[in-house]
């Protein structure tokens, strides 16, 4: 049996940022020793497979509000029922007001490898205009002392396009996070979802700003020895976020928690997305799935396809007449016999290239 994903689900903040769009609770902190024992429940109904993991992604939410027991209660269970592959990434989102030394320690301490830190912008101003509930300078002591703690494969996460952030902010932050000599970066143009408070309060991102952020960010980076990989995801040669990879080559994994997707052996899955149902099923010893559905060759090679040409790698298929068009078109280029991607200076048009590809 080949080695698995695992995605793990913590949907709890201690506030909702104005962009967010995930599913996440706030002012729920009394259920979340609940929570974690509904997850070590669905972590058991998988027991029968005992697949090798070789990746392990916590997101969220906010895992980092977790306290270091609900940590230690997790990955106890979850070492029984899986077999971690030996040198397994295993990821953990955090955000810079919730990390402490003793859980920095705790998560180590559970294998934890790689933190991924929500900073999103080197500016105090914008941060509390998204919402967000740090502040410069307490991500730069978070950062430090993760660092302290031992933790050799960080990420910062970055988003661009904020209202009222300016080029030259966006560079100033971008030069601020690299001068830290993070691992990895990831950068997320602002999108805006109708039902966010974003949304609600009409917020639009202007879109030329945002084209030229990020192909300055681009250039910026690579110049810095963070090369792209995919869209929104610049590393270290080598510390390329290998759980993210299992996605976008289409390759299984498993979700767990409320809202959590899973894909396995072309059937994928999304679990319930409120805490009752999803706390219901597990009590019956059901899989708390709301939907389920086959997946047939010709959706899988599709979202192969859309997946795939995310990637500076490249994906290997056979064109159809559609994408002999678009190659015609220097939309699409060759770089290995069978091998295609998007060219880098159509990469920020990478959505709009593969709408040829949609399904009718």
């Amino acid at each position: 049996m080949n080695p698995l994903s695992l995605y793990i689900h913590i949907p709890f903040c201690h506030a909702r940022c104005g962009y967010c769009d995930f599913v996440t609770f706030t002012g729920k902190d009394d259920q979340r020793g609940a929570y974690v024992d509904a997850l070590c429940k669905e972590m058991e109904l998988y027991a029968a497979s005992h697949p090798e993991i070789s990746t392990i992604f916590m997101g969220g939410g906010t895992p980092s509000v977790l306290e270091p027991g609900h940590i230690q209660t997790l990955f106890k269970v979850l070492q029984s029922q899986w077999t971690i592959g030996p040198g397994a990434e295993i990821t953990l989102e955090a955000n810079p007001e919730s990390i402490t030394d003793e859980k920095l320690n705790a998560w180590r301490d559970a294998g934890i490898n790689r933190l991924s830190i929500g900073l999103q912008a080197y500016d105090d101003t914008l941060l509390k205009a998204m919402g967000r509930l740090h502040t410069v300078r307490e991500f730069e002591a978070a950062y430090r002392a993760a660092r302290r703690a031992g933790f050799s494969n960080l990420n910062i996460d970055l988003i661009y396009g904020i209202p009222g952030q300016t080029l030259a902010g966006w560079k100033e932050t971008l030069t601020a996070s690299v001068a830290l000599q993070p691992e990895h970066v990831s950068l997320y143009a602002l999108t805006v979802e109708e039902h966010t408070p974003f949304g609600a309060d009409g917020v639009e991102p202007d879109a030329d700003l945002q084209a030229e952020m990020y192909a300055w960010a681009r250039g910026y980076l690579f110049e810095q020895g963070y090369p792209q990989y995919e869209i929104s995801n610049f590393s270290r040669p080598g510390r390329e976020c290998r759980h993210n990879l299992i996605y976008w080559r289409g390759q299984d994994y498993v979700g767990l928690g409320v809202g959590a997707v899973g894909c396995v052996g072309g059937v994928r899955w999304e679990n319930q997305k409120n805490m009752f149902p999803y706390f219901k099923d597990l009590e019956a010893g059901r899989l708390p799935r709301k939907a389920e559905e086959v997946l047939d060759a010709r959706t899988r090679e599709f979202e192969r396809l859309m997946l795939g040409l995310r990637l500076r790698e490249g994906y290997s298929w056979d064109p159809d007449i559609s994408a002999d068009r678009l190659a015609a078109q220097g939309c699409l280029e060759e770089i290995r016999p069978g091998t295609w991607r998007i060219p880098d200076p159509l990469v920020a048009l990478t959505h709009q290239i593969l709408l040829p590809f949609l399904p009718i």
